[in-house]
């Protein structure tokens, strides 16, 4: 469980599946059998190091990010999407959408129109009811594709009534050695029954960035033990007698910026919240307008004592963003400056003010920027693309894999063009 995000009413309740003993084996698409057409097709293990800002790859000497690097294909950056948060993030590089489509719009949200409240404390990450969009593993299952999940927000539901054949509940105390071994695992089985799409998930980084700041000893000893989590891969999937046929891509959801307890403004020093619904902390609030006060009133109250951030109606956000159309957002929302942030009603998460780092912010802020690697069969070696965008890692995946994109799909496969092999 993340913190930081529990205090902003977060926990990452991703999830997924499981094997051998352990396993979850349930009615999918694909029916746990891959079609003819897909045994012949690559494998592609996609792995999330939660808050693994791209400023950590020249900051570290990590050799086993080098040889992924050296093998294969690094992004200056990979930009997240709006807010940059664990769940909105993680789950917009899945479906190729950003959040105001997808719906998963915050770690916690109102939906009006079904006047329920989206929680991951309460379970209700694990309702494919409030997903919208397709991630890459109902697409894979759809079309006859075996996919299998070691962690990933959204991954814990039934999303369209579709799970991946293999995948596994969340949980936070797992080590990280034996998600390692849940995907070598998989990559064992025989080839009707291998999963082509992987997905895995490790924390701890983001943890430390949390718990301490970007910039501390303890982050420092997250990101080299995630380089040996990740050698352990890479000498798990080289030992393999299909190791030629996987594709690895290495993403990050979002990376962190130090802040300090001066640097909070309680929303109820900005106007008298009782009776006014809202949800969310930290970077941006979403409010709702009442019979006695209005979107405009609200914004205008707040707008006329908040230094260091503005309130805006939802459909007058930063078109950049994308993050205006979905009612979810809220009527009125409070957009911080880095690295400044917006506490709750009646100081309801005192500890945030204590923490040593956050995120959240504008994407295209340097320090919200995450990583993006990639190496396998049909990309060059040794080889430097400009920034990914979140929502293109999904389109991304659907080319490498041959198979058909789900429909609105808002990324672009372009970016990464370059880096595949003539």
């Amino acid at each position: 469980m993340k913190i930081a995000e529990f205090l902003t009413f977060l926990f990452i309740c991703a999830a997924v599946h499981t094997l051998a003993a352990q396993s979850i084996a349930v009615a999918s698409g694909s029916g746990g059998v891959n079609r003819a057409e897909h045994q012949k097709k690559p494998y592609l293990v996609l792995v999330s190091f939660d808050g693994f800002s791209a400023s950590y790859l020249n900051r570290f000497k990590l050799p086993n990010f080098d040889r992924v690097m050296k093998t294969g294909v690094r992004a200056k950056s990979l930009r997240p999407v709006y807010p940059s948060l664990t769940f909105p993030s993680h789950y917009s590089m899945v479906t190729g959408m950003y959040p105001e489509r997808h719906g998963i719009v915050g770690m916690d949200f109102i939906d009006p129109v079904r006047n329920q409240t989206f929680s991951t404390r309460a379970g209700s990450a694990a309702e494919g009811s409030w997903y919208r969009g397709e991630p890459i593993w109902v697409t894979a299952e759809r079309q006859g594709m075996v996919s299998a999940t070691c962690f990933w927000p959204g991954s814990d539901a039934a999303i369209q009534g579709v799970r991946p054949t293999f995948w596994k509940k969340y949980d936070g105390g797992l080590p990280n050695s034996a998600r390692v071994q849940a995907i070598l695992d998989w990559l064992r089985l025989p080839a009707q029954e291998r999963p082509h799409v992987l997905t895995a998930y490790f924390s701890d980084v983001d943890g430390a960035g949390h718990r301490f700041g970007p910039d501390s000893g303890e982050v420092a000893a997250a990101v080299l033990a995630g380089d040996q989590v990740l050698g352990a891969l890479l000498d798990g999937i080289n030992a393999l007698p299909i190791r030629d046929q996987v594709i690895l891509m290495i993403v990050s959801d979002h990376g962190m910026a130090a802040v300090t307890k001066e640097q909070t403004v309680p929303v109820d020093g900005l106007l008298d919240t009782s009776g006014i619904k809202g949800t969310g902390a930290g970077t941006q609030m979403s409010l709702f307008a009442t019979p006695d006060l209005s979107a405009v009133e609200i914004r205008d109250r707040i707008n006329a004592r908040l230094q260091h951030g503005r309130a805006y109606l939802r459909q007058d956000l930063p078109e950049a963003l994308h993050y205006r159309s979905d009612p979810r957002i809220g009527d009125v929302v409070i957009v911080m400056e880095e690295p400044w942030r917006i506490l709750p009603p009646r100081g309801g998460t005192r500890d945030m003010t204590v923490l040593g780092g956050w995120h959240g912010w504008d994407p295209s802020s340097p320090a919200m920027q995450g990583i993006f690697l990639a190496s396998g069969p049909g990309i060059r070696k040794q080889f430097s693309i400009g920034t990914i965008e979140a929502v293109d890692v999904y389109p991304i995946m659907v080319q490498l894999l041959g198979l058909t994109s789900a429909p609105d799909v808002q990324g672009r496969a372009t970016s990464f063009g370059p880096a595949l092999t003539p």
